[in-house]
């Protein structure tokens, strides 16, 4: 479980922001308990257009995709992958730093690294197991050369070097190392997902399909939404070589497991007395069915796979092509302890303002982005804003610009400025 992510020097954020998922006080709607932490099942970010919103969001995607070594760096030479704040010359050229602190098994973790494109110049590892934090290991390239590692808490890196452009957590998990495994495990449960382009994770839904047990599950959430489908239909085609043309298929072995996957969706179709006289296919991922109700069908396997697994799940614009009631009911399965048992947790971002209602969310919950004269991100919590009360109607507030995170609109004209 999430607890904090700690961002500095990353696209539009030049400062250190940290994003928080400890619940605030008088919270008793969407929360849960690990060890003496009242963590939120839920978080929502709003902010204007290029107010850096999404970068919070990439921001964790970004350190994951490090942490797992996503780009492979293998050799001394090799580049790591760095995305600075462009619009100063303090960070042009500086290295980001990205922490995080979270729970796995019971165990408090605190990660985080600091790194440009050539080189990792500092990198720290400590666990908390019973309320106390212990230092497991930690290098600083400036001000101690010589990596420091806990003997009696993190023998697995006894004796491991490290090249100067990659991650020490990556060699001791090379060697077998049973809490970096951890390390890289709990990662392994954070999801991205681009609400605009849907269609980036269709493809893991379709296969989600081919499991009676996972289909069930999605047809029931689908039929929740009162999207007038009624089931859903899977069928396979297999892929014959000669759809790769007449030179290529010679070179490639056939394949018995290739097959298309399509998609129906399933309606009913009624006689001029009302009545139900049979059923009619859709193609669920071509034109028959609008945005909103593919959009939704794409969400329903990752949520449901969030939901099952304890995972964490990051959703950019989130209300794209949803109706708001229907992005509320995605939100409400998180807030359910019936149906988020494993306590899995979601971040997303949104204009819908809809959804800023003190019944549907906590303060501590809800963040807002605004970028200062200079380009830079700024990140704060709505617990930050005195004097709100929990009748006050945040959203009017919001759109009345109380909280900042708001675009403030200039005046368009043909006419030549002077």
């Amino acid at each position: 479980m999430l607890v904090q992510f700690t961002v500095e020097n990353f696209r539009s954020i030049k400062d250190s922001v940290t994003f928080s998922m400890v619940s605030g006080s008088n919270n008793k709607i969407n929360n849960f308990e690990v060890r003496n932490y009242q963590l939120l099942s839920s978080a929502v970010v709003y902010g204007a257009n290029a107010s850096g919103k999404s970068n919070i969001l990439k921001a964790f995607s970004f350190m994951k995709s490090m942490v797992l070594n996503a780009s492979k760096v293998l050799q001394s030479t090799d580049k790591l992958p760095h995305e600075p704040f462009r619009l100063s010359t303090e960070t042009e050229n500086a290295s980001s730093t990205f922490e995080v602190v979270f729970f796995y098994n019971g165990i408090k973790y605190r990660y985080g690294f600091e790194a440009d494109s050539t080189t990792v110049f500092s990198e720290w590892l400590f666990s908390d197991e019973k309320g106390k934090e212990a230092k497991l290991f930690f290098r600083d390239i400036d001000n101690n050369p010589e990596l420091y590692i806990n003997p009696d808490k993190f023998a697995e890196g006894k004796g491991l070097k490290v090249l100067p452009n990659s991650l020490f957590i990556w060699k001791c998990d090379q060697e077998g190392g049973v809490i970096a495994k951890c390390i890289l495990e709990w990662f392994e449960n954070v999801n991205f997902l681009q609400g605009m382009r849907p269609s980036n994770y269709l493809s893991y839904t379709k296969r989600q399909m081919e499991s009676d047990e996972f289909r069930k599950e999605i047809v029931k959430l689908v039929k929740a939404a009162d999207l007038g489908i009624r089931d859903l239909g899977v069928e396979k085609e297999e892929v014959s070589n000669s759809d790769f043309g007449k030179t290529l298929a010679s070179l490639i072995p056939k394949d018995p497991s290739s097959f298309k996957i399509r998609i129906h969706a399933i309606h009913e179709k009624f006689n001029d007395k009302g009545t139900a006289s049979g059923i009619e296919l859709f193609n669920l991922t071509g034109d028959d069915e609008s945005e909103g109700t593919k959009k939704f069908f794409c969400l329903s396997a990752p949520i449901i796979d969030t939901l099952k697994n304890g995972r964490i799940l990051l959703i950019d614009e989130l209300d794209a092509s949803l109706h708001p009631m229907l992005t509320m009911s995605l939100i409400s399965l998180f807030k359910n302890p019936s149906v988020n048992i494993k306590n899995a947790q979601l971040i997303f971002a949104t204009h819908d303002t809809n959804l800023l209602n003190q019944n549907i969310f906590h303060k501590s919950q809800i963040w807002f982005t605004e970028k200062d004269s200079f380009g830079s991100t700024h990140l704060t919590s709505l617990v930050e804003f005195k004097n709100i009360r929990p009748q006050a109607d945040i959203k009017k507030q919001y759109i009345q610009g109380k909280f900042g995170a708001i675009p403030y609109l200039g005046t368009f004209s043909f006419q030549e400025e002077n």
